[in-house]
């Protein structure tokens, strides 16, 4: 499984992207970012969307994918997320007001967005992948995924207050081989993360304990003010702990 990151903060500036990973070359996970680093000949292989929850920064990506792919991709891009997000999407983002609704929209081969639902706990193929949500702590409905292939398993944290059961779901899981997992704020920010249902890096050393050296785990989701702090903060976790940067590529 290869994992490009296209953003990997919780904020932007010019130099910062909100999140965007694209794996495989054609399957988006949270597409916060997509259309800014990638050519339209990139975004024209795309055909998968997963969605944690429904926050612009991790959704509002599709909205510009469709507007670029809609009057010559040869296939639809299929949106999969739980119920809820799904309904916030349609409701909201994609709603013929907000944007153009581009699951009612086709061209002459295919209709350009359309949107499947997810069940916590149930596994779903998609493509070459089988993805797992679990629940995830936030302030709207959110989930994290296990995301597998035959050749190893991401763990992705999604935004979360709680890491317990992202370290469930990475229990028993064959070949797992990273962990990306958020950290908005440095640890001195703790409550104000909990607050808003987001990790700070002291609060990811359950699943750094659960790990241990065996797997890395990635940090993403860092707000831009504070990413020099969370560096810190995260060199302090015992582990194979670092931040993401953007336009990394990382092999599963």
């Amino acid at each position: 499984m290869k994992i490009r990151v296209l953003g990997c903060y919780g904020g932007v500036t010019r130099d910062h992207r909100v999140t965007g990973f694209l794996i495989n070359d054609h399957i988006l996970l949270d597409p916060g970012t997509v259309a800014d680093p990638l050519t339209l000949e990139e975004q024209n292989l795309i055909d998968v969307a997963i969605i944690s929850h429904s926050h612009l920064d991790h959704c509002a990506g599709i909205a510009f994918l469709a507007d670029n792919i809609f009057a010559q991709a040869d296939r639809g891009v299929r949106i999969i997320a739980m119920p809820k997000t799904a309904e916030a999407i349609q409701k909201h983002l994609l709603n013929g007001t907000m944007w153009p609704d581009f699951t009612s929209i086709a061209n002459e081969v295919s209709s350009i967005a359309a949107i499947e639902t997810l069940s916590v706990n149930k596994a779903k193929s998609v493509e070459e992948l089988v993805i797992t949500p679990f629940p995830a702590e936030h302030t709207v409905p959110t989930v994290g995924f296990v995301i597998a292939d035959e050749g190893g398993a991401l763990l992705y944290s999604a935004d979360t207050s709680d890491i317990t059961a992202a370290v469930d779901a990475s229990t028993g899981v064959e070949n797992l081989r990273l962990a990306i997992v958020e950290a908005s704020f440095p640890n001195r920010m703790r409550e104000l993360a909990r607050k808003t249902g987001h990790l700070v890096p002291e609060m990811c050393s359950p699943l750094v304990k659960a790990l241990g050296n065996k797997v890395p785990i990635r940090l993403f989701h860092m707000k831009p003010r504070y990413v020099d702090e969370i560096r810190s903060d995260a060199a302090s976790l015992d582990g194979d702990v670092a931040l993401l940067s953007e336009g990394e590529v990382l092999q599963v």
